[in-house]
């Protein structure tokens, strides 16, 4: 992708971010730059140059009423509950007129556009072993889905039982993995005290996208490519336990690692 291409897909992304913000703004729905985002705002005021994506993540309870939301007839909401098909646990809010190339669509008859990526707020298991088996048995439902709807996912376990499992889970009906994963969110959220944070459905995994529920007891504004947006308090402390040292981008055998992509 050129970087005429890239600076295209950000504007688009930014108009997508501006329609969430207003929508959210009108319902009173609580919403923050998180990830990537949050990184380009406070390293970048703005995207990282290299960088399309746009996160953000919202309270569970204000993440289950996005159906609520009104946006203008170019955006539309996926999430599978608005199609059967869609496998991730988190939504993308969508602009029509837009083009999208992503790997996993490539058996699935579904909408497409450029997003942004809209992410739910769980509590996490206070204990390590618990947290770690929640976002472990949430990779391996969602790995089922993503197998049986896309020709290019790759399994990547190794070990024989989580094969064993995982052929079990890729044979069951959406719905089913659907019911199980919502089930697994509940159960582990009534066996926890709440003080703990996640993101179980991104890229980094425990415990990077682990979080103390005081970082996100306030927000703050931060400037993003000219605008004004919802951020947690704790963003340094968010952005340490997701990327490290954050504020330097790090290039590694002519590619920028983690710290510098995401």
């Amino acid at each position: 992708m050129t970087e005429n291409d890239i600076r295209k897909c950000q504007k688009a992304s930014l108009d997508i971010l501006l329609e969430f913000q207003q929508a959210c703004e009108r319902q009173g729905l609580q919403y923050y730059l998180t990830a990537g985002t949050l990184l380009g705002a406070i390293r970048h005021r703005g995207f990282i140059p290299w960088d399309d994506d746009i996160d953000v993540a919202m309270p569970r309870k204000d993440y289950d009423r996005l159906a609520e939301l009104c946006f203008h007839p170019e955006y539309f909401l996926q999430n599978h509950r608005t199609e059967s098909h869609y496998p991730y646990c988190f939504t993308k809010l969508r602009k029509n007129g837009t083009y999208a190339k992503e790997k996993w669509l490539s058996v699935i008859p579904m909408n497409q556009g450029i997003y942004i990526d809209i992410f739910p707020l769980d509590i996490c298991p206070d204990s390590d072993f618990l947290g770690r088996l929640f976002f472990k048995v949430i990779e391996l439902l969602n790995s089922g889905l993503l197998a049986r709807e896309s020709t290019e996912f790759h399994c990547g376990y190794m070990k024989w039982y989580m094969r064993f499992l995982f052929q079990i889970v890729r044979r069951l009906p959406n719905r089913i993995l659907f019911w199980i994963r919502e089930s697994i969110r509940v159960l582990f959220r009534n066996i926890s005290s709440g003080k703990r944070l996640c993101t179980v459905n991104g890229s980094h995994g425990y415990p990077r996208e682990v979080y103390q529920r005081e970082w996100f007891s306030q927000t703050i504004e931060m400037e993003f490519e000219g605008y004004m947006f919802q951020a947690p308090i704790g963003w340094d402390e968010l952005l340490r336990n997701m990327y490290g040292d954050y504020r330097i981008p790090v290039r590694e055998e002519g590619h920028f690692n983690e710290v510098g992509m995401e």
